[in-house]
């Protein structure tokens, strides 16, 4: 089990892009006629294989799937077929691929491990990307730092770094309060002490990126925590059971409202709560977006090839977006990749996978947990896109969305 926890972790960091990019980094500076996007790909299945296999023998015995995995396959298969028939086919039929893999690596993320050990498994992976980003920075490796003096480490973008730092500081906050009541009494003020070096460390990273959206999803995932925490002492279990599908509600609730505020009515944000200069940009990318999906709303252009596409980039208000590579919203990818129905597979994936958590409450600790790790993928998903693309966020919310191997 410990090895299987540490290729859990190698694969999360993997999918962290960082390090696959950075090994193929040097090749593709010194020979651009190499074809790096095909070892790119090639890199991420080979590591992704070995869970592929395993989730192959263990579904099928270790857990009972309802039926959101299934609009999730569908959701996959759809994108693979407008992928296939899209003016870019055979790239967008490996970033569907990519997709595919990172699906079925949550999964058995999900099958193979308890709550715990998939938190240790984040907790490993994501602090090895911050720590060698950290030591990038210190060395000065090339790009480590940003054009304004952002950190972004092994990265090159400080918005690629700031999740994996982000998401190392709530792991490890949950991975220690999961594990306190195991230590003995003598050491727990040691163990505190340690753990808050560490979340402070991953904090300070975090906000030397700057990444906005890293520290909004951050506060969002602790805050629930918190909330759940409160009320847990607050009230008995049997009145926490009660409460919590209100909760899942709740959330769920401001997710959509800030989907609607941000995307239809961002003037209301758009330097009020959020900062001009960093939201500006995402503007335009959401109504440029908007437009493309417009003009092909039911098959849409391929997963992740809009912004490639010359077409694409031929519509109606082009000029804000020329410094523009992607669409800064996973809704919207899904939207441009999969057209209509892609959005409606994802929707209802969601929808009944948190149905189904608002129906489950067995230990309140990891619960919330759990409902704190989708959301905190939710609310980075508004401003990046970091879902169904080849990030880690997209298996970690795979994984917190299904039905876990049970405690031992």
């Amino acid at each position: 089990m410990c090895v299987e926890v540490a290729y859990a972790a190698t694969v999360l960091l993997a999918l962290t892009v960082g390090p696959i990019y950075t090994m193929w980094r040097e090749a593709q500076l010194n020979n651009p006629a190499l074809p790096i996007d095909s070892a790119h790909l090639a890199t991420f299945a080979i590591v992704q294989l070995p869970a592929l296999f395993l989730l192959g023998k263990r579904v099928a015995i270790s857990m009972s799937w309802k039926s959101a995995e299934w609009y999730l396959f569908a959701l996959i298969g759809w994108l693979v077929f407008t992928s296939a028939t899209s003016d870019i086919g055979a790239y967008a039929v490996g970033n569907a691929a990519k997709v595919a893999l990172a699906a079925c690596t949550g999964l058995y993320l999900a099958v193979s491990f308890t709550r715990r050990q998939q938190l240790i498994a984040i907790t490993i992976a994501t602090h090895m990307g911050v720590l060698i980003s950290r030591f990038a920075i210190a060395r000065d490796w090339p790009e480590s730092i940003y054009e304004s003096r952002e950190w972004s480490g092994i990265y090159v973008n400080p918005n690629l770094l700031g999740p994996v730092a982000a998401v190392a500081c709530v792991s490890l906050v949950f991975l220690a309060i999961s594990f306190f009541n195991n230590i003995r009494r003598e050491w727990r003020i040691a163990f505190l002490i340690l753990v808050f070096d560490i979340a402070v460390f991953d904090v300070v990273v975090l906000l030397r990126t700057k990444a906005f959206t890293s520290i909004l999803a951050t506060c969002v995932a602790l805050g629930i925590v918190l909330f759940a925490y409160v009320v847990r002492r607050v009230i008995a279990v049997e009145k926490f059971v009660q409460v919590w599908p209100r909760l899942v509600a709740a959330l769920s609730g401001g997710v959509v409202v800030s989907v609607v505020v941000l995307y239809r009515f961002s003037s209301l944000v758009n330097g009020k709560l959020l900062p001009r200069s960093a939201l500006q940009e995402r503007v335009f990318a959401w109504d440029f977006s908007w437009t493309g999906f417009l003009e092909r709303p039911w098959l849409g252009w391929g997963q992740g090839v809009a912004w490639s596409n010359q077409i694409f980039r031929r519509l109606d208000l082009y000029w804000t977006v020329v410094n523009i590579g992607h669409s800064h919203s996973a809704y919207f990818d899904v939207l441009l990749s999969g057209g209509i129905l892609a959005g409606v597979l994802l929707l209802t994936y969601l929808v009944i996978a948190l149905m189904r958590i608002s129906k489950e409450s067995s230990s309140p600790e990891f619960d919330a947990q759990r409902i704190a790790l989708v959301f905190f993928c939710l609310s980075a998903a508004l401003f990046e896109p970091f879902i169904v693309a080849n990030y880690f966020l997209w298996p970690i919310l795979v994984m917190s969305l299904a039905v876990t191997k049970p405690n031992n």
